[in-house]
């Protein structure tokens, strides 16, 4: 079996950032760290040095902290024990409740190809350890009714969650993106802070402006190629990005390559010729979720999810072919002459 593997002491994105210097407007400081599997990466624009870098430092520290609270595999995280308990009801904290919430709603709009409830199948799988197995369809069979959020209840008066025998809770698709917003909930009481870029994997927020900028300019990566190779850029103002690609977790059995991107419906990983999606939103957690939802839905079938979110996507076929949003279209510059434009 060929595995392939981000090694975790390389900065490795979903979408590679073009950045320019700072000039004049302000002392851009920076911080990294490692949380959610991922490199957490900072920078800051700010007249105060001091400032800047201490606002870089509490980011990666919250980042790591949230990180405790919605990781499905550490021990030591408030999700992980909620899932011994799920099937009993569990009451946590209103932090977790209302990402387990935001998540459950938006993913229902999927058809129940997408859920809060698929650590079933990710697990049968082995996304969530990199201890990768090909089930076999009777191991499929048995999975997909327990990734089926109908049977996730939600208690606000009391905080507390409850699922059926077997559920298992699993936030990947929406932590990164989350994690992202509560950057921004940082940045926001920090007025010397004029602005900022913050990573998490997959998933960026972009805020403020950026050194005497009125925009950002960030590459979307090529599939196709290297981690740092782009064949597109876009051009934002503050919002959230992210992206979901099938090059990202990935490995190889018998000569077929299976990625992380699963359809729950069939068990199996999505196959609708996408081979990455990049959404652009008003929050991170919803530009983290719907980039999975619009990847494992199709083109077409995301639209009005989209709609609903306010929300704009660029489409990625493994034809080489480019689908933009109609939001993005002014923002879109293609810079690699092996993709079309549809």
């Amino acid at each position: 079996m060929k595995i392939k593997k981000i090694a975790v002491f390389l900065i490795l994105f979903s979408i590679t950032f073009a950045f320019s210097s700072c000039s004049g407007a302000g002392k851009v400081q920076e911080a990294s760290s490692f949380a959610m599997g991922s490199v957490v990466s900072v920078k800051t624009y700010s007249n105060n040095s001091k400032a800047g870098q201490s606002v870089c430092d509490e980011i990666t520290a919250e980042i790591s902290r949230f990180d405790k609270v919605i990781s499905k595999n550490d021990k030591s995280a408030e999700l992980y024990s909620a899932n011994q308990s799920l099937s009993n009801g569990v009451k946590v904290s209103r932090e977790l409740f209302d990402v387990v919430e935001s998540t459950k709603e938006l993913f229902s709009l999927s058809g129940k190809k997408v859920a809060v409830t698929s650590g079933a199948l990710t697990e049968l799988w082995g996304f969530d350890t990199d201890n990768f197995n090909v089930p076999s369809d009777g191991e499929i069979k048995s999975a997909i009714p327990l990734c089926d959020d109908s049977a996730l209840e939600l208690d606000r008066s009391t905080l507390t969650l409850k699922a059926k025998q077997g559920q298992i809770l699993n936030l990947g698709a929406v932590g990164k993106g989350a994690a992202c917003d509560k950057a921004v909930d940082l940045l926001l009481s920090h007025e010397e802070i004029k602005g900022a870029i913050v990573s998490v994997g997959g998933s960026l927020a972009l805020y403020g402006k950026p050194s005497g900028k009125d925009t950002f300019t960030i590459g979307i990566r090529n599939p196709f190629g290297e981690v740092n190779d782009t064949f597109a850029t876009l051009m934002l103002s503050s919002c959230f990005v992210s992206t979901s690609g099938s090059y990202e977790k990935t490995f190889e059995k018998d000569g077929v390559t299976y990625h992380h991107l699963l359809n729950l419906t069939t068990g199996k990983p999505a196959d609708n010729g996408l081979c990455s999606v990049t959404v652009v939103a008003h929050s991170g957690l919803e530009s983290d979720a719907l980039s999975t939802v619009c990847f494992v839905l199709g083109e077409a079938a995301s639209y009005p999810i989209l709609q609903k979110y306010n929300a704009e996507a660029v489409f990625v076929y493994t034809d080489k072919t480019v689908s933009v949003s109609d939001g993005l279209q002014d923002s879109f510059t293609l810079t690699d002459k092996d993709f079309t434009v549809e």
